[in-house]
This record gives C-alpha cells, sequence and structure tokens, in this order.
C-alpha cells in the first residue's frame, strides 16, 4: 500500500510517497526541488504554465506583457478573483489545479503511478472558501483529497518517533513565502494546537533584499545612481536568482563569489560575506525570533516549558537562525533542527495518510444567552462530524429578530473568549418564538451555523461559516 502528502506551499509546493517497509519518495522539480508555486497564463491562449523556469525568469516573462505571473496563488483561493485571458477568465481553483497536476506529473514520468489520492495540508486558520477551492482544484488534479491536515500537526507527525515524550512543542516552519509558528500540547496520544503566530517576510523577501544590496553596492563601484527597479526585468532576475544561490551557499562556506556576465551593460563580480550577508538578513532573523517568543507567551506558557522547537521550512537553513537559537539559553536545549526542511510538511501529510487518526475540537464552542452565560453546543475533545446537529432557542421578548452570538472557549468555564459569529434572523415576533441552530464541523475543518425561525420560510434561513478553530489530532 503506497499514500501521499502533500504541501501545497505559498512558494513551493512538494509531494512525498510513502509504502510500507520503504524509503520516501519525492516529488517536486525536475532538479529535485520542491515545485515552485507560481505560474505564467498566456493572455491569448488561456494556457497555464509553471515550473523553475517561470520562477527564475518570471520578470522577463511578466515584461513582455503577454503573461500574467501569478507568484502566490493560495493567497487568492477562495476569492473571487480572475485573471482575464481571450479564451476566457482563469481562476485561483484553475491555477492550484495546474499545479497539483504537475506534481502527479513528476510521479509519472519517474515511472510511477500518478497522485490519485493524497491528505493535503493548510495553515491554521486556512478560510473556508480557500479549502473548498483547493479540494475542488486537487478533484480537478485528478486527485482526491482524503483530508486536510494543519501543516504544523504535520510537521510534528513528521518527528512524532522523536517527540512522543514531549508535553509542549513549537514548530517554527520559516519557507519561502511565510513564517508559520504553532504551539502544541501532546497529551495521552493527541496532538492539541495551543496557539498560531504568523508573518508574510520569508525567504522570497531575504531574496530581493540581497539582490537590492548587491545592485547598490555595484552602482556605488560604478558611480551610476541607477535604482534597481529601473533595471531590466532580465537583470533584475538574474541577479535575484544569483543571489538566492548565495543565499543557499553562505550556510556552508564564509564567502560566495556573485558572477553575472551581463548587468546593466557590464560584467559583476561581487563577493559576499557572511557577515555582509548576516547584517542583512539580522532583522529579518530578529523578527522571526520575537513572533515565536510571542507566540509561546500567548499560551500562557514560559518559553522554558517548551520541551522541543521544531524548526523546519526552507529559510530554516540560514545559519544565522541557527546561531542565534543555539546561543539563545532559552532555547539551545530543546533544539530540533530538521535536516530536510522542505519536505517534511508533505512527509508529515503522507504518515498520516498512511496511519490515519482523527480530529477532534481543541476547544469548547457555545451560544451566549440572554443572561450572558456560555451554553455549550460543542466540547472541548470532541471528534469532528458532518451530519447536522441542532438546538432550539426561543425568544424571550417580542421582536421581529432575533439575535444570535457564538464564541469559543479554552472550556466552558473560561473567562477568555473569541467571538466565532454574532448575526441576526427574522421572526414572527411573539414571546417564545423558537429558533432553530443546526451546527456541523465537516472534513474540511470548518464550522457551518444555520438558524432561522421554524415558524418562517426556508428562505428567511441564515447561514454562517468559520474556520479558525483549534483543533487537535489523535493518532492511532
Amino acid at each position: 500500500m503506497s499514500v501521499f502528502g502533500i504541501d501545497f506551499g505559498t512558494t513551493n509546493s512538494a509531494a512525498v510517497k510513502l509504502a510500507e517497509h520503504a524509503e520516501p519518495q519525492k516529488y517536486g522539480d525536475e532538479a529535485g526541488a520542491p515545485y515552485p508555486s507560481i505560474v505564467a497564463i498566456d493572455r491569448a491562449t488561456g494556457k497555464i504554465s509553471g515550473g523553475r523556469d517561470i520562477w527564475e525568469h518570471r520578470e522577463k516573462v511578466r515584461d513582455t506583457g503577454n503573461y500574467h505571473i501569478v507568484e502566490s496563488v493560495k493567497l487568492h483561493l477562495g476569492t473571487d478573483h480572475t485573471w482575464q485571458t481571450e479564451a476566457g477568465p482563469r481562476t485561483a481553483r484553475d491555477i492550484a489545479s495546474s499545479i497539483l497536476a504537475a506534481l502527479s506529473r513528476r510521479a509519472s514520468t519517474r515511472g510511477l503511478e500518478p497522485i490519485q489520492k493524497a491528505a493535503i495540508t493548510i495553515p491554521v486558520g486556512f478560510p473556508p472558501s480557500a479549502r473548498a477551492d483547493l479540494r475542488m482544484a486537487a478533484a480537478s488534479a485528478g486527485i482526491q483529497l482524503t483530508t486536510f491536515i494543519t501543516e504544523s500537526t504535520a510537521a510534528f507527525m513528521r518527528y512524532l518517533p522523536q517527540l512522543r515524550h514531549c508535553r509542549y512543542a513549537a514548530v517554527f516552519d520559516w519557507g519561502g513565502g511565510t513564517l508559520d509558528i504553532s504551539i502544541l500540547e501532546l497529551r495521552e496520544g493527541t496532538v492539541f494546537e495551543l496557539a498560531t503566530e504568523g508573518m508574510y517576510i520569508a525567504g522570497d523577501e531575504i531574496d530581493a533584499d540581497l539582490a537590492r544590496a548587491v545592485h547598490t553596492r555595484v552602482m556605488e563601484r560604478r558611480g551610476t545612481p541607477q535604482s534597481f527597479d529601473s533595471m531590466s526585468s532580465i537583470d533584475r532576475d538574474n541577479l535575484r536568482t544569483k543571489c538566492e544561490e548565495a543565499k543557499r551557499q553562505l550556510s556552508s562556506r564564509p564567502a560566495w563569489d556573485i558572477l553575472l556576465s551581463s548587468y546593466g551593460g557590464s560584467p559583476v563580480n561581487v563577493q559576499m560575506d557572511v557577515a555582509w550577508f548576516h547584517s542583512i538578513i539580522a532583522p529579518h532573523v530578529d523578527l522571526a525570533l520575537e513572533r515565536l517568543t510571542h507566540a509561546i507567551e500567548s499560551c500562557k506558557l514560559s518559553v522554558d516549558s517548551i520541551d522541543r522547537v521544531l524548526i523546519i521550512g526552507g529559510s530554516s537553513k540560514l545559519t544565522l537562525l541557527r546561531d542565534r537559537l543555539r546561543a539563545d539559553p532559552r532555547f539551545s536545549a530543546s533544539l530540533h533542527i530538521s535536516d530536510d526542511a522542505e519536505w517534511d510538511v508533505a512527509h508529515g501529510a503522507a504518515i498520516v495518510e498512511l496511519s490515519p487518526g482523527g480530529y477532534e475540537l481543541a476547544e469548547s464552542i457555545g451560544v451566549v444567552l440572554s443572561d450572558n452565560s456560555f451554553y455549550e453546543i460543542v466540547r472541548r475533545g470532541e471528534r469532528i462530524w458532518s451530519q447536522p446537529r441542532s438546538i432550539a432557542l426561543s425568544l424571550v421578548e417580542d421582536a421581529k429578530q432575533a439575535n444570535i452570538i457564538v464564541e469559543k472557549r479554552p472550556h466552558p468555564q473560561s473567562t477568555v473568549s473569541d467571538r466565532v459569529a454574532a448575526f441576526s434572523v427574522n421572526t414572527l415576533g411573539f414571546n417564545l418564538e423558537e429558533i432553530r441552530l443546526a451546527y456541523s464541523i465537516n472534513s474540511d475543518l470548518m464550522l457551518r451555523l444555520e438558524a432561522g425561525s421554524i415558524s418562517l420560510a426556508a428562505s428567511d434561513v441564515v447561514r454562517h461559516e468559520y474556520g479558525k478553530l483549534l483543533f487537535a489530532y489523535r493518532f492511532s
């Protein structure tokens, strides 16, 4: 039996195949790296192209005016944004489907079966409409999405044998497009999500800063006050690609030469040493570590209580980040730095698919009644289900509308709460009129609410979806 896990990322996507008693197999681009989540859409034909070549020449392709360049389609899933072509509009779902199909084709070109079923990872708080789009995109690519799993839980599952003894763990996932931090609790065979933190400053932003720094040094040598943005798209692409290479090389070397045969009409030979490199990226690293500390403290935990800090993602390879963590007595004893950082999330998703467990809610959901008391409708620790349940509420006064407030809390007695939904439904307005509230949590990890007076027509029913729940994952 073989299974697949897919990490559909903001900047890069990856798939990992697992089979019993076999080594994991990775699917990305032709060079064996994760597949860039970037596409070029032909404005005339509507054809969608992607891959490493589009990534490395994106500015050049964009400047032709013949293509739409979409670099982070994950951020557009669940929206009505479209890219117009003469052949018709292309949606975020179309683009996501093309990326997933490319991963599946990589399996076929290597003489293996395409991806037919897979667990796919999502960030905590991924919007409900985006989850629905991603599920349909997978179906369009010929992939049956068996389950969503949050990226932090997938990463934790990847290293579960080494982390079973932990009570609290932090997952620090710094990739190309985003930094995602999750604080997890492991208790009685269940992984609880306690808090999340993130930012949209990651590897791509670092590459851009490196390119601008090198450009400034080149212009100073030439005595030319030309801005980076005024350079040709080919020059900007080439320099950014060289800086990305330098970033990788400087993880193990003291210096690296950035060489271009032509940049603005003249050759470039700039040596970037580690000290200069670190001075450029230090603000980003400092901010990332601040976010880590803040995420831990938001759970009312001390940094010392974290048993393991799991460091994954492509940007986690930065030596400055690793040096800062190792030098920090709060983290040095708890570090678990991945050797396979860009593939861990997909690998963890495949592990879940191979030995599936189940999700349960990590917080309590309830209705706020007229006396401000909290009436619990979904218990912490309850497994997800799709068939709607319902409760009967009633008006306590004559009114033409009933106001419904739904909150989530760490536990029913907690004074800490977050608003899930607040909406009104039409009524006939008589005292004790019955209002029916139906609710469910489906396989997309979304809470669905539906409310209306039983005395009125179905057209007066109000519906609401909420996707920012915290879950626990009970593994087999």
